[in-house]
């Protein structure tokens, strides 16, 4: 505070000496040799003021050239954000990219399929509730897709044809309440029905047995009989969990589909009809 009070006096010294001198030049004349020596004695007493005065405005004149710095400094933040943004955007597709190339490439030379045409179609929607669970695709009867052709991925069966337009088919995945194939354990005689529960829930496998043959981390494959919906040999899945209930009619027996029914990007539909 006494340093502003002190400023503030020096240059009110300053003026009322500067308008001293004028007065003292104005009662002399305009000679030249008064004018410049006026001007000597002007420059000598107020060059120590104009040296304070400065001092007092110099911190001013640099708040308003830091504003402007800042301002410039905060426009070129803001377009190095928005390049990071870009960048990080590009990477998200091109993994989003890498993702859907991978399940094309496992979707090529599926030994399981055998010699059975394929059609490859891209998941365009999911349909899930509690009990329903299918998927829509981008191929339909101009592709030669019917209804019942069997789908698959690349671990195995995805479902079956249940609708069929133009250009699009829905697909009923094996975890639907509604789905039944019929399966068999491995290479052994022991047989039954995969029915689906609910989406992403575990399948069970019914009408086994008491006491069969089956057992924990056993694949589950269609099974291809007389009039079956789907080929045989087609795998559905690997058995998770076996009891034998006491008085039951029946094995409990679950099972984990192969494929994965929670990334379905891209499927194959099997060009193939049940005997007639």
């Amino acid at each position: 505070m006494a340093t502003r009070r002190s400023r503030r006096s020096l240059t009110t010294f300053a003026v009322l000496v500067l308008s001293a001198i004028t007065l003292i030049a104005l009662s002399l004349g305009t000679s030249a040799g008064i004018t410049s020596s006026l001007r000597s004695v002007g420059s000598t007493v107020l060059s120590p003021l104009v040296d304070v005065v400065n001092a007092a405005t110099r911190p001013i004149g640099n708040f308003f050239s830091g504003a402007l710095n800042y301002g410039a400094v905060t426009s070129e933040n803001q377009k190095l954000q928005a390049q990071v943004n870009t960048l990080q955007q590009q990477r998200l597709i091109e993994k989003y990219e890498r993702q859907q190339l991978a399940q094309i490439n496992a979707l090529q030379g599926l030994g399981f399929v055998g010699s059975i045409p394929t059609v490859t179609a891209q998941t365009i929607n999911l349909n899930v509730s509690n009990f329903a669970a299918s998927i829509e695709i981008n191929q339909g009867s101009s592709s030669g897709v019917a209804v019942g052709m069997p789908v698959v991925g690349s671990g195995g069966l995805v479902g079956q044809v249940v609708i069929v337009s133009h250009s699009t088919a829905t697909v009923r995945l094996i975890d639907d309440g509604l789905s039944r194939v019929g399966a068999q354990v491995g290479t052994s005689s022991v047989q039954g029905i995969i029915n689906g529960v609910s989406y992403n829930k575990s399948l069970t496998l019914n009408y086994i047995a008491p006491n069969s043959a089956v057992s924990k981390g056993a694949v589950v494959y269609t099974n291809g009989l007389q009039s079956a919906e789907f080929p045989a040999g087609l795998p559905i899945g690997k058995v998770t969990s076996v009891a034998n209930p006491q008085n039951a009619t029946q094995m409990a027996i679950t099972v984990a589909p192969l494929a994965n029914l929670k990334s379905l990007g891209y499927v194959d539909v099997l060009l193939w009809e049940p005997p007639a």
